[in-house]
């Protein structure tokens, strides 16, 4: 599925708003397209997570189009793509723990081997599943779901008020106000997160940053540290989604403790049933008890989880959420001085102000019914949208770009 020929992320930047977000969009879909063909190759292990975040990143954009410039997604193709994204989530955190029992299954002693291998075998057979309810997906959903959105991503309308001598806001300047909101949310939900205990808190920090990256890393790269903002950003994401794993493998393995000590009583009493012939088979029973493996696996887990939080401590805690909170303020009036020099006849807006337009909205129903014209965007594969610049866009909605997860 090609369509639009990449753009640099200088000339990104300077595009209309409606329409620099409907191609960022447009290179999330074919990203999600380009990794759901590497799924076919088994020794690509990276294909599921590619295609996850390729997804994640299309409906972060998507909801910005619709939040901030007035929608034109249709709502059944959210929808389809939510569920594209719910169980592509599923069949990766499936893969991710088998990954990583795998990796530290030769430090378990012989005691331990049992129920470490109960859990590995419980691991497998969740990622068979969750692969076989992705592919199902696939081919029930997914070409029709990609095409529907490319569809309502590529062609939109625009209202132009002839009257307004007031430039239309070039992607740079509209996403500006919108990052130092987020990067306000990142920062209050850190401010909140005080022990290991608050992983619940964390990880709602880590979706603030990680919506944050993905508005910041389309165009990250016209803007003096703009790199170097969205790898601090990446590694804060890696952190805390450390913490995550870790919390959700800790579940499991709760849930695997009880259902293993349920299963072992039975096949112990069953032996002790059979009388004096049972009682070799009583101690065989007994040796397989996985309830050691199960608390290595714990064991492991904690650790983990406490170094993630001492990391999470020392680089992203107190202090330092505040220091990446202004590197990201600097960023976003980087942006704001980009589209000022670059804009003919462009008044001189702060970032406060700005700010204030995102959460009370730029136009209103008036405004738009003062619209002496409509304009049909039609962006065809291959083809350029022409670079007119209305007095005031509205545009349906704005999207995403492509980069790391």
């Amino acid at each position: 599925m090609t369509t639009l020929p990449p753009l640099a992320p200088r000339d990104l930047m300077r595009l209309p708003a409606a329409e620099g977000a409907r191609r960022v969009a447009i290179a999330f879909v074919d990203a999600a397209t380009a990794a759901r063909q590497r799924l076919e190759d088994p020794d690509d292990t990276e294909a599921l997570h590619d295609f996850r975040v390729a997804l994640r990143r299309l409906r972060s954009w998507i909801a910005v189009l619709n939040d901030e410039w007035g929608g034109g997604i249709r709502r059944r193709h959210r929808r389809r793509l939510r569920t594209l994204s719910r169980v592509a989530g599923a069949a990766r955190d499936a893969q991710v723990h088998l990954a990583w029992l795998r990796d530290i299954e030769e430090q378990f002693r012989p005691r331990e081997r049992p129920g470490a291998d109960w859990l590995i075998r419980l691991a497998v057979k969740q990622e068979r599943t969750t692969l076989a309810a992705l592919h199902a997906v696939f081919d029930k959903d997914l070409d029709s779901a990609l095409g529907a959105l490319l569809d309502d991503l590529a062609v939109y309308a625009v209202r132009v008020d002839l009257r307004s001598d007031v430039p239309a806001p070039t992607l740079g300047q509209a996403i500006a106000p919108l990052i130092l909101v987020r990067a306000a949310t990142l920062a209050d939900r850190l401010a909140s997160v005080q022990s290991i205990q608050d992983e619940a808190v964390a990880h709602a920090a880590r979706i603030a940053g990680k919506r944050l990256r993905y508005l910041i890393e389309p165009i990250a790269e016209a803007v003096d540290g703009g790199p170097a903002l969205v790898k601090r950003l990446r590694h804060l994401q890696d952190t805390i989604g450390e913490m995550h794993d870790v919390q959700v493998m800790a579940e499991a393995v709760i849930q695997a403790a009880e259902d293993a000590a349920a299963e072992q009583t039975r096949r112990v009493a069953t032996a002790m049933l059979e009388g004096a012939a049972g009682d070799e088979a009583v101690r065989r029973e007994q040796a397989r008890d996985p309830r050691a493996g199960l608390l290595a696996v714990a064991a492991h887990l904690r650790s983990r989880g406490v170094s993630a939080f001492a990391q999470l401590q020392q680089r992203w805690l107190g202090e330092h959420a505040r220091e990446l909170e202004d590197a990201t303020r600097a960023f976003a009036e980087e942006l704001l001085a980009h589209g000022r020099d670059e804009t003919p006849g462009a008044p001189a807006a702060d970032a406060p102000a700005l700010i204030g337009e995102a959460a009370g909205g730029s136009t209103s129903s008036a405004d738009a019914r003062k619209a002496d014209a409509v304009v049909a965007h039609d962006a065809p594969a291959g083809g350029h949208v022409p670079a007119r610049r209305p007095a005031r866009e509205n545009a349906d909605a704005a999207a995403p770009s492509a980069s790391s997860n």
